[in-house]
């Protein structure tokens, strides 16, 4: 059986480097570990809205931490940084994939190749209605592989608030 990654990808899974091949390509729960930073922005509306979405605190180096638990065809993956965590929901949204966190939905489209993969968004939903353009927040999102270790950054900015949060780092498969 296929991973949600392999499905939606196709072919051009293949092209992906091996570390990111192997995170994206279970097809039952597994468990990754690593290091991290998080960033988070400074302003009233950036705290407000960072809280709200429940993502974790600002710090320089922490330990990070990200099961999925795969069922159906979903991920679920569950996020901690330091004792920080928050979850969200992973789903085929063809040609493309739909991550649920909380109220807001967002739709990506996904460009993998041999320097990884990019996660562009190509919707928003909050509380199941659909956002205008000029509301969507802006995404950085991509994964690459680096000394053989997969890497993350993922960076979360707004029109009037600005940085909501950015955070990266690396992971390797727990034993």
């Amino acid at each position: 059986m296929n991973s949600l990654y392999e499905n939606i990808l196709g072919e051009t899974f293949g092209s992906l480097p091996p570390s990111l091949r192997e995170l994206h390509g279970h097809s039952a729960s597994v468990s990754y570990r690593g290091r991290g930073t998080v960033e988070r922005g400074t302003g009233w509306l950036s705290r407000l809205i960072g809280g709200l979405m429940r993502f974790p605190p600002a710090t320089a180096d922490t330990a990070v931490g990200v099961s999925f638990d795969i069922h159906d065809g979903r991920e679920t993956w569950t996020r901690q940084f330091g004792s920080h965590r928050f979850r969200s929901t992973l789903s085929a949204n063809p040609p493309g994939l739909r991550e649920a966190i909380g109220w807001v939905t967002i739709l990506f489209q996904l460009a993998a190749d041999a320097t990884g993969l990019q996660m562009r968004p190509v919707g928003w939903r909050a509380l199941g209605i659909p956002l205008p353009r000029a509301l969507w927040p802006r995404i950085i999102a991509r994964e690459y592989e680096e000394h053989g270790r997969f890497h993350f950054h993922v960076e979360a900015a707004m029109p009037v608030a600005g940085l909501i949060v950015r955070y990266c780092g690396h992971l390797q498969k727990v034993p």
